[in-house]
């Protein structure tokens, strides 16, 4: 027997996505308007409300309008439509849609694999023309006297060929990579992605890191987006570390030859790990060394440097200021001063920290430092000067550490979609999503004191209300691991979502006994989950 029953639902809809909450909301009549101005593209959302009738579906269109599907669609799939999809809008006409084929939606996401026959290592995104910069290796088989011709020190190659005098040798193959920087699109109606554009490197050249950056042009006083590329040259222990910093600039045209153009490329001392731009200025990380220089159109000229302890491995810009990971020696946070061409070292984590990534956290007008580390570890650090422990300012505090269980190799900040119930004085939220090396994607995201006391209580109950696999516990797991290192454990501020979201799991009555021990109510805790949910609904 069908349910014909009226629900009342809220329905938020923002520039990527729509979200149906239900609740005890007043009603009105349902009426989307397609918007093509610029103002429908904002992370505000519009609230519709409606009395929707189940089952209902949401679909996302090509063009980005949500179009509300109620009862009146179906199931089409024959030779003019596989697996298709028919209904009816509320205007009386019959459409048909179907879902990209390239994607598989056997999964949580719908995924796409995408052949590189090659290995990808960064990727990053041009938003003017929807662009996609990845560096790929690709392995090729060589001649060994192919390859040490080939080589850029040339002294060592004939040295090494000297030493190999049999012919035989001489013959045999070695494996290579060869790098290359792909430009690549993704076509919307079919969902295939095709390669524009690609930039070779030299042999022996690896690409370490490519980035989209702003510059301005001292001698136009124009600003240009340009995407810059740091590669190294990797011939052994024996050979002083070399590398090239390379800008392109991208033109409209619909010749995908003349799609990017070379502007600048300059050998420089040292591997170029990281590149990132700093108000107009372009940051350059070369092994130990960071240096600041001015665009001029043509050329890049140093106003400033700072010398690293060992090896820079990432670089992040917010403002004026700057944060670095070195290989072994933790965090460095900086700040540049334009009056007086300054790099000034502001604290630095005086711990022994091997690091991964590297990110700024914005939590209205709080800012921490986040950094992961080789043991699976992700730590957040903040800068109070005024504080005796900081030592002056000069020592970064910790104000929270948590325990990942695999290598976080990326964080990528995303601003956080408002929410009624997140609503307060802090609007300028970022989350971060991280990426490991496991393939997993996770995401850090502040809260208010107040919902994170009410939901650290409920995790502590949760430790022992829920029965975990092989009896392991979940608060030892999350705690920091150093490895036989000196460490002094920070505050517990972070909350395990993951853990949390067995509460919804359990039944009506241990929720609500749960919820009465920790002195609040279940409704209350679900709010904060939607909250959170609709807050982080880019993922």
């Amino acid at each position: 027997m069908r349910d014909n029953r009226i629900r009342r639902r809220v329905i938020q809809i923002y520039a990527k996505g729509a979200r149906v909450l239900d609740g005890s909301f007043m009603t009105q009549e349902l009426n989307f308007i397609t918007h093509t101005s610029e103002t429908s593209l904002s992370s505000e959302p519009l609230a519709a409300y409606a009395s929707i009738a189940d089952p209902y579906v949401l679909l996302k269109m090509v063009d980005g309008t949500i179009q509300l599907l109620v009862g009146a669609f179906t199931v089409l799939h024959n030779i003019n439509c596989c697996r298709g999809l028919i209904y009816v809008t509320q205007q009386g006409f019959l459409k048909i849609c179907q879902l990209p084929s390239a994607y598989n939606y056997d999964n949580h996401w719908p995924v796409q694999k995408v052949p590189l026959h090659g290995t990808p290592h960064q990727v990053t995104y041009y938003a003017e023309q929807s662009l996609y910069p990845l560096i790929v290796s690709v392995p090729v088989i060589r001649p060994l006297n192919q390859v040490l011709s080939s080589m850029a020190d040339q002294e060592l190659g004939m040295h090494i060929e000297n030493e190999v005098t049999s012919g035989d040798d001489l013959q045999k193959v070695y494996t290579v990579d060869e790098f290359e920087v792909r430009i690549m699109e993704l076509e919307k109606p079919s969902g295939c992605w095709t390669t524009k554009f690609t930039i070779p490197m030299q042999p022996f050249e690896n690409t370490l890191t490519v980035r989209i950056v702003m510059l301005q042009n001292t001698a136009t006083k124009e600003n240009e987006s340009l995407m810059a590329i740091g590669t190294g040259y990797i011939q052994g222990e024996d050979v002083a570390a070399r590398g090239r910093v390379l800008l392109f600039t991208f033109t409209k045209s619909e010749n995908s030859q003349n799609l990017v153009t070379e502007v600048y490329s300059k050998e420089i001392k040292g591997a170029v790990s990281a590149v990132a731009s700093l108000q107009g200025h372009l940051l350059i990380a070369s092994g130990p060394k960071i240096t600041l220089n001015k665009w001029t159109g043509t050329e890049l000229t140093a106003v400033a440097f700072y010398d690293a302890p060992l090896h820079v491995v990432s670089l992040n810009i917010v403002k004026n200021f700057v944060l670095f990971g070195d290989i072994h020696k933790s965090i460095y946070f900086l700040s540049w001063k334009e009056q007086g061409s300054q790099l000034s070292l502001l604290a630095k984590d005086f711990g022994s920290l091997d690091c991964f990534a590297t990110e700024f956290l914005i939590d209205g007008s709080t800012l921490s430092l986040v950094v992961s580390d080789s043991d699976k570890n992700v730590q957040i650090f903040y800068y109070a000067p005024k504080m005796v422990e900081s030592w002056k300012g000069q020592k970064l505090l910790s104000r929270a550490e948590f325990h990942v269980g695999a290598h976080v190799s990326k964080f990528l900040r995303l601003q956080m979609l408002p929410t009624q119930g997140l609503a307060s004085e802090k609007t300028n939220r970022f989350a971060l999503v991280f990426a490991t090396l496991d393939g997993g994607i996770g995401c850090v995201a502040p809260v208010d004191e107040l919902t994170f006391r009410r939901l650290q209580s409920l995790q502590r109950k949760l430790v022992d209300a829920v029965s975990h696999m092989c009896g392991l516990n979940p608060r030892s797991f999350r705690q920091f691991k150093s490895n036989g290192k000196a460490h002094r454990p920070g505050p517990d501020n972070i909350i395990d979502f993951e853990l949390l979201s067995h509460y919804e799991m359990l039944s009506l009555e241990e929720q609500l006994e749960i919820a009465q021990q920790i002195g609040t109510t279940r409704t209350q805790i679900l709010s904060n989950f939607s909250d959170f949910s609709l807050g982080t609904s880019f993922l």
